[in-house]
């Protein structure tokens, strides 16, 4: 009887384990590679396209800012990608690389992705706060102050990275029990002291960014639909007026849609990293890896989503991001408008 039930704990295991080269191909392999791959290029052409237009504006700043972000983040979870794939753990079983990633890259897309959170609600209060004051804000909201502001974010980010550093390290251990010395993660003597320190701080940022995006988001759309009420009324204005008026809208309904993507697409982030606090054995030496290593490899596609699809939110929200899209292609772009 105890030589049966071995017999079918090693067949679940061996089921277990088909099943996750079987998800790690088609979702890590395939997919999110390739997918992200896609979003370097479409990231590059982002950079390109608001630096041919100038940082004049601060919304063309904090876009060419998070197309950085979203760079790291996109290269980070394609090393992910190849940490992840078991068939490299075969090819070379002397290297922990769950352990590997989780120093080299892990914190590397959390900073990232909070970059671009942040960023993100940056140009959404910037944006609101145009609709609701906008004559007035102008003046506050200026080009050295925008960079000042995205120059912080990234600082404050990359600064919640000490502890976490300053406690773990990659090098050589003996594992017992495959009678080897493999490249895992070894812990300073100031490990207890600042454990979980760097967690809880990518914990409350992403919550917390998550939901001011939010909030915000909902309110420039609120006063969206208060400015086009108040439009119709007094349809007696001056053309100048209407149509400085438009071109605040347009901007408004592109930082929309570009926060209610970002939005979308980090509920599965934040989720896992409440889980992570709130279940002790989530965590990848815990006793529900598989679900933890699963669950963040589909959290990783959802971010990859998000940094590759900027390009198509640009081009078809921005018709100043489309004409200098067309010219970076040596496209003529009144050809362009009089062909379609």
């Amino acid at each position: 009887m105890a030589e049966i039930n071995k017999s079918k704990g090693l067949d679940d295991q061996y089921q277990e384990f088909f099943h996750w080269e079987i998800f790690s191909l088609v979702n890590n392999a395939i997919v999110c590679t390739l997918i992200g791959l896609l979003g370097l290029v479409a990231n590059v052409i982002n950079m390109m396209v608001f630096v041919r237009q100038g940082f004049n504006s601060s919304m063309n700043i904090s876009f060419f800012s998070m197309a950085v972000s979203d760079i790291v983040r996109i290269l980070s979870v394609e090393w992910a990608n190849i940490c992840f794939n078991p068939y490299i753990e075969k090819l070379e079983a002397s290297i922990m690389f769950d352990y590997v990633f989780y120093i080299t890259g892990g914190w590397t897309v959390g900073c990232a992705c909070r970059i671009t959170l942040h960023i993100t609600l940056y140009v959404t209060v910037e944006r609101c706060l145009c609709i609701v004051f906008p004559l007035t804000i102008r003046k506050f909201i200026t080009i050295t102050r925008t960079k000042i502001v995205i120059i912080l974010i990234y600082f404050t980010n990359a600064l919640t990275l000490v502890p976490e550093y300053m406690s773990v390290y990659l090098t050589w251990l003996y594992d017992v029990k495959r009678n080897a010395t493999i490249l895992g993660v070894g812990f300073r003597n100031n490990g207890l002291q600042t454990k979980g320190i760097t967690f809880m701080l990518h914990v409350l940022l992403i919550v917390i960014g998550l939901f001011c995006i939010v909030v915000m988001t909902t309110v420039l759309v609120l006063q969206l639909r208060r400015q086009r009420k108040w439009r119709l009324k007094n349809s007696s204005n001056s053309l100048a007026k209407n149509s400085l008026t438009l071109r605040d809208r347009r901007s408004a309904v592109l930082v929309i849609v570009v926060a209610t993507s970002v939005a979308i697409c980090y509920i599965p982030i934040a989720s896992l990293s409440l889980a992570t606090v709130f279940v002790p054995d989530f965590y990848v030496g815990g006793k529900y890896v598989n679900f933890f290593r699963d669950s963040w490899a589909l959290a990783f596609l959802s971010g990859i989503i998000n940094s590759s699809s900027t390009i198509l939110i640009y081009y078809r929200m921005s018709s100043k991001y489309q004409e200098t899209f067309l010219k970076l292609l040596g496209r003529n772009v009144q050809n362009t408008k009089s062909d379609k």
